[in-house]
């Protein structure tokens, strides 16, 4: 019992933990994981959206509400018409939605004749992208905090706690040293030792 205290404080982790571990690496991480990249092919497709394809207008013929946490906004629909009146469209949904109803001619883009949303200029692309990379980089923290004792082979000791095992061990070392008075007993054995 003893013994086990010691290695828990010296952080060691016993081996029947790693499944437990395995299981939160796979629901926490596994979910991080899955909302940033969700996040990033969100960016990715305004990206194209907005800076890919052909540029025009949309002429707003419909707008219906959206409310979401007590706020308005809209989302609206109509016909879109190239700059170079080369491509008509009946109808497309302009993306992202609106925080007022548009009442005039709205600039956006659409990837070619069969296109059904129009995206116009905003920052979904920047802030997608930004939460993706967030949400990853947590996943990845997350994962790495969990299982980087495991797999050395050595039980699972930085090489720090391993170094203070084998010397308590050995019989050279007791507990570390700190404080004023072990600093001064240092500096009296250095000077003693030139």
């Amino acid at each position: 019992m003893r013994q086990e205290a010691e290695r828990r404080r010296q952080g060691i982790v016993p081996r029947g933990e790693i499944w437990i571990r395995l299981a939160l690496v796979l629901v926490f991480g596994g979910s991080l994981t899955l909302i940033g990249l969700g996040a990033l092919w969100q960016g990715a497709r305004a990206t194209v959206g907005e800076h890919v394809g052909v540029p025009g207008r949309v002429e707003v013929t419909g707008c219906v509400p959206s409310v979401r946490r007590d706020v308005r906004r809209w989302i609206c629909s109509g016909r879109f018409t190239a700059d170079d009146g080369s491509l008509r469209i009946p109808q497309v949904t302009i993306e992202p939605i609106f925080d007022e109803r548009p009442t005039v001619p709205v600039r956006t883009r659409v990837q070619g004749p069969g296109a059904t949303v129009a995206w116009r200029p905003s920052k979904v692309p920047y802030t997608s992208f930004g939460f993706g990379v967030v949400f990853l980089g947590l996943a990845f923290g997350a994962s790495w905090g969990l299982l980087r004792d495991y797999g050395t082979g050595d039980d699972g000791l930085s090489k720090r706690a391993r170094r203070r095992l084998e010397r308590q061990q050995r019989g050279l070392a007791g507990p570390p040293q700190l404080g004023n008075r072990a600093r001064s007993r240092r500096r009296k054995r250095s000077r003693s030792a030139t």
